[in-house]
């Protein structure tokens, strides 16, 4: 628990960057200035909390006592089910104010553990005009059609493109959304021959191999390579041999660069190696595709490497899918801020939760927070130096990413993608064909995934049992437990078993 003190003079010229986060308003949260309390918040920890918001909130509120609740035992040794144990500290420390994932927000909502938030957005002083829209709709999509929390950051990625290469080799600049097919024939348009080191690449892929950037694509493209109850894969399919020709044909044409299937050698761990490495920050790349956290990275280069020779860049969004050109798949809202409905002090919790999500803690976290983006996006442009226009990165509407699965096992994931490019380096190398290999990938992906699913069914059912017994012991309900956990399991499979609508 911390309560702050401040002299008179912080507190008066703090307060007025605050000034209008409450009040101005009737409603059944207002709040009085004057109005004592305590406040629990859950956040990483005690200082990142107070340093990104909770001084400045008390200048505005100085009687209200917060107590942080710091998650960081969440992440120690001995967590094996972070969801379980995040459920726990919830349900243990009973917080105002909850700072939720995506999937959490998703099940709390579900839940009816969480205030309606959408009379906010009706308040003056709110601004809610000034959010990114997308943002609010995905909330209240995400929460069955009420708001019933917000976050004051998102991520999302777009195509970086260098002006200056583009300059050099006679290639005009694109001035719209591209898509995969496009950025590749795009990227053919730039030299490839040259020595590896100093030659220049039209497009710079940092996430991996032959799979990855396959599944990137299909992804775009709204392909699935397992259905939703995480039960059958499915990759040997026109959609995906079309989109693993595009993936092989474009590494072929020598125009792609991806540390992993170019050979670069084992480099020194210094920052010259890892820029050598990321031929786009180098400036050997016309193109690549990253995050909002990318510019610091473009911005700050010339601060580690005093012979690094900055260049002009700029932004369009992400590849998009030719059939939905409105619409990406990167935008991602995390840290998002939510009021317990069975908060204990439901006004401030409501209040904290507003100026997080406030006019004056974007333009203040404008300045400090470097990577993700502000959902006020008026601020945003604080982020970067220069003239680069940073709609991109919010201009499409999110879709939900279909490789995006919550009901995949976790030990399912590192064989099935370590098979998967074994396959398809078969199919590069020329000792098999395309068709063999999705024909392996599916049947061997299939077997591995049947395998996880089973081991994790026997974890589940051990922990239900190991639970059974605590209550037999403590209460004689154990048997009880078992059963009733057995009867869940059951009905789980039997749902996971129909087919997606």
């Amino acid at each position: 628990m911390k309560v702050l003190k401040w002299s008179l003079p912080a507190v008066l010229s703090l307060s007025l960057l605050v000034t209008g986060c409450a009040g101005g308003n009737d409603s059944a949260f207002s709040m009085d200035e004057e109005e004592a309390g305590t406040l629990k918040v859950m956040a990483h920890d005690e200082s990142w909390f107070f340093q990104q918001y909770g001084n400045l909130f008390n200048t505005k509120f100085p009687n209200v006592e917060i107590e942080v609740l710091s998650m960081r035992s969440l992440y120690g040794e001995g967590v094996t089910d972070y969801e379980k144990a995040f459920a726990d500290f919830i349900e243990k420390e009973q917080p105002d104010v909850l700072m939720l994932s995506m999937d959490q927000y998703v099940k709390f909502a579900e839940e009816n553990k969480l205030t309606e938030l959408d009379a906010m957005l009706e308040e003056e002083d709110f601004k809610s005009a000034d959010l990114l829209p997308s943002a609010v709709e995905r909330m209240k999509e995400k929460g069955g059609g009420k708001l019933y929390g917000l976050s004051p950051f998102f991520y999302s990625q777009a195509l970086f493109y260098n002006k200056d290469l583009f300059d050099k080799y006679g290639v005009p600049l694109p001035d719209k959304s591209l898509s995969w097919q496009e950025v590749f024939e795009l990227a053919k348009r730039f030299p490839t021959g040259g020595d590896q080191k100093d030659r220049v690449y039209g497009f710079s892929y940092g996430y991996g191999n032959l799979t990855n950037m396959g599944m990137m694509i299909g992804s775009t493209e709204g392909l699935r390579y397992i259905d939703p109850a995480a039960t059958k894969i499915s990759i040997n399919t026109d959609g995906w041999k079309r989109v693993y020709e595009t993936t092989l044909a474009a590494v072929k044409s020598g125009a792609i660069y991806s540390p992993e299937m170019v050979s670069s050698g084992a480099g020194d761990g210094s920052y010259s190696d890892y820029m050598e490495r990321d031929k786009f920050l180098s400036g050997k790349a016309a193109m690549t595709m990253n995050g909002s956290y990318y510019m610091d990275e473009l911005s700050r280069a010339g601060d580690f490497n005093k012979d690094y020779k900055p260049f002009a860049w700029g932004l369009l969004t992400e590849p998009i899918d030719p059939a939905n050109p409105g619409t990406g798949t990167t935008l991602d809202l995390s840290e998002i801020y939510a009021v317990n409905a069975m908060a204990a002090n439901p006004k401030a919790a409501w209040q904290l939760v507003k100026y997080i999500n406030g006019d004056q803690a974007a333009k203040l976290l404008s300045r400090t927070q470097s990577g993700s983006l502000l959902t006020r996006t008026q601020y945003n442009k604080n982020k970067v130096k220069g003239d680069v226009n940073l709609e991109p990165f919010y201009a499409l509407k999110p879709r939900e990413s279909n490789d995006y699965n919550t009901n995949i096992p976790g030990d399912f994931y590192t064989p099935f993608f370590d098979n998967a490019e074994k396959e398809l380096k078969a199919v590069q190398s020329g000792s098999q064909s395309l068709d063999e290999a999705l024909q392996a990938i599916e049947a061997k992906g299939q077997q591995e995934l049947d395998k996880a699913r089973k081991a994790q069914e026997a974890e589940k059912a051990k922990k239900a049992a190991e639970s059974g017994s605590d209550g037999a012991e403590s209460s004689g309900g154990g048997a009880e437990s078992v059963r009733e956990a057995e009867t869940t399991e059951s009905a789980s499979a039997e749902s996971a078993a129909e087919p997606a609508s």
